[in-house]
């Protein structure tokens, strides 16, 4: 008889859970990292676990697929009746294309529509479709690398033309 692996590898059908991020698992959210091109679509975990512990309106959560730590979903809550916004979503570049992210972005609207179903839409920030070029190399990102188009399938629109940073406002209606 054969012995059954302890944490098989996440796949697929793997069952997501949100968890919040505690003194045992910080650390272990802090050094995940996307794949080497999407770098400069968003901040590092660890300054987005610090910009949440001093940021009253963030709500953070460690993505799980089954009992493997796989992403984190941080999302602003600036007023609860109107706006809520994905302020950081990353998946692991090891968990990537295992439907996660879209999984993730679905949590993220039923927790909306659970907890404020008043609440009218979902933002996000994106780098443009064609992607973005910037003084520093490490905020690069080549148009296969921009979340765009993933945001875009999954009904979000574009709402604003693009920041000083090149960053294009996204959202979707709840």
């Amino acid at each position: 008889m054969g012995e059954i692996p302890r944490n098989p590898a996440p796949n697929r059908d793997s069952t997501l859970t949100f968890r919040e991020v505690t003194e045992d698992n910080w650390r272990a959210v802090a050094n995940l990292s996307p794949k080497d091109g999407q770098a400069g679509n968003l901040a590092a975990n660890v300054w987005s676990l610090c910009e949440a512990h001093y940021s009253e309106d963030a709500w953070v959560r460690a993505i799980y697929a089954d009992e493997t730590l796989v992403g984190m979903l941080m999302m602003a809550i600036w007023d609860p009746d109107e706006a809520y916004y994905i302020w950081r979503l990353m998946i692991d570049g090891r968990y990537q294309s295992l439907g996660y992210g879209r999984r993730a972005v679905g949590f993220a609207i039923a927790h909306i529509r659970q907890h404020n179903p008043r609440a009218k839409q979902l933002g996000v920030m994106s780098t443009p479709p064609e992607g973005k070029k910037s003084d520093n190399p490490l905020k690069n990102v080549k148009p296969e690398d921009s979340p765009y188009r993933f945001y875009q399938k999954l009904g979000f629109k574009q709402i604003a033309p693009p920041d000083e940073d090149g960053e294009i406002m996204m959202s979707i209606e709840l």
